[in-house]
């Protein structure tokens, strides 16, 4: 994540909205990002004070010292750093100072030398002079190794990784943002649980039980909402949430941010769509969770598809409202003629927690058209599934019969 006086000088302000400025990937920065990349592989080995004079050097005069600073942010966060010092520094520096203060050459005050003391120092430990002074003062940031510079970007990669960073480093500011998404449900609300983010939801075009519904507006709350109390923690968790967004193929934000250094008092518009040129970095989750769940569309296409489907079968394009939090369907199935739909929810993974989960969160669901496949051969209590509240509850041994599926489905669709 890009420091605020990073992002400021990147920043676009007109007519009530606000943006930042990414850099092209053209001659000039691709040459940049090159060099900058070469520069942290050379002094692998070497400290992070070393490192940080280099990049001064390398910067000098330059008038785009944000974008090299940024850049340099960029590869940095990706870099091992780290000390094994023999000896603990905190201790090594309360044996050398005990023994008074010395001076590089003898005078009237003292006739013991540093480099006597650092001598004596070492043999006293069993070491070297030179790993006493590499111990001396080990622990503080500027002395810690460059260990690893990490998998290297292409130069292209780093420049595109960089103007995500300033896209989603503007969020530190944010009162709010209001997303529509249409699909990659199962990303979205992944990473909203992951960085522990406020928000609420509700359906596109009407109420939490009619059907169908494609987008969802969220509502996330940010850093300087009133419903939030830890700004800066938070802050950084609700910007890392931006990529998730990219993950999705037809979404768009609008965000409020209210910039510290701006005073106003309305907040500046932030808006982006699945247009943006803005690249992700997170992982999309699998098509399907499990084999299983692959087995059965597998199964439906090779026997039920084709031109003559009669019913058409979709992966998780549907979102259940229970209260706090939602459940997505692993299937849903629409009649091609007359719209009707029903639900399907593979229970399949037996563990106590996740069982509880799945249980209370059909329950809260309360779907009729919501129709449970459960492996019959999981040692689960007899009438587990007798209150759930679900449309139909179908057992199977080693996987769902088809035909029963669909009979289920004739009888639940809505």
């Amino acid at each position: 994540m890009l420091k605020a006086e990073l992002i400021r000088p990147r920043l676009e302000i007109r007519n009530g909205q606000v943006w930042t400025r990414p850099i092209p990937a053209d001659y000039h920065y691709l040459t940049v990002a090159a060099e900058l990349t070469a520069l942290f592989r050379q002094h692998t080995g070497r400290s992070r004070g070393t490192l940080a004079e280099a990049l001064r050097d390398y910067e000098g005069d330059s008038l785009d010292y944000p974008v090299i600073r940024g850049l340099a942010a960029v590869l940095e966060a990706r870099c091992t750093f780290g000390s094994d010092p023999p000896i603990s520094p905190a201790d090594l520096r309360t044996a050398l100072f005990q023994r008074g203060p010395v001076t590089f050459k003898p005078d009237l005050f003292s006739q013991t030398t540093r480099a006597q003391l650092i001598a004596e120092t070492a043999a006293g430990y069993g070491l070297t002079a030179e790993q006493i002074e590499t111990a001396l003062f080990a622990d503080l940031a500027e002395e810690q190794i460059l260990l690893d510079p990490g998998e290297p970007f292409a130069p292209g990669d780093l420049i595109a990784r960089y103007n995500l960073e300033l896209a989603r480093g503007l969020l530190y500011w944010a009162r709010e943002m209001r997303v529509v998404v249409g699909d990659g449900y199962k990303d979205v609300f992944k990473y909203i649980k992951l960085f522990k983010l406020m928000y609420s939801i509700r359906p596109a075009g009407g109420q939490a039980n009619s059907l169908p519904y494609k987008d969802y507006h969220i509502t996330l709350y940010g850093p300087i909402s009133p419903f939030v109390k830890s700004t800066i923690r938070y802050g950084l968790q609700f910007a890392k949430f931006m990529p998730a967004l990219l993950l999705c193929q037809n979404w768009q934000m609008e965000a409020d941010i209210q910039l510290p250094s701006i005073p106003s008092r309305e907040p500046h518009r932030y808006v982006l769509d699945h247009r943006t040129e803005l690249r992700t970095h997170f992982k999309a989750s699998g098509l399907f969770d499990s084999q299983l769940e692959a087995d059965f569309a597998a199964e439906f296409e090779e026997k039920y598809g084709g031109a003559a489907r009669v019913w058409q079968l979709a992966r998780e394009d549907e979102l259940i409202l229970v209260g706090d939090t939602v459940m997505i369907p692993d299937f849903s199935l629409t009649h091609r003629k007359d719209g009707r739909r029903a639900l399907l929810e593979i229970v399949g993974f037996w563990q106590p927690d996740y069982l509880r989960r799945k249980l209370a969160k059909v329950r809260q669901a309360n779907r009729h058209d919501l129709i449970l496949l459960v492996y019959e051969s999981a040692n689960v209590a007899e009438g587990t599934f007798e209150a759930v509240s679900a449309g139909e509850v179908l057992t199977f041994s080693r996987k769902p019969v088809l035909k029963e599926v669909l009979a289920a489905v004739e009888r639940r669709a809505v």
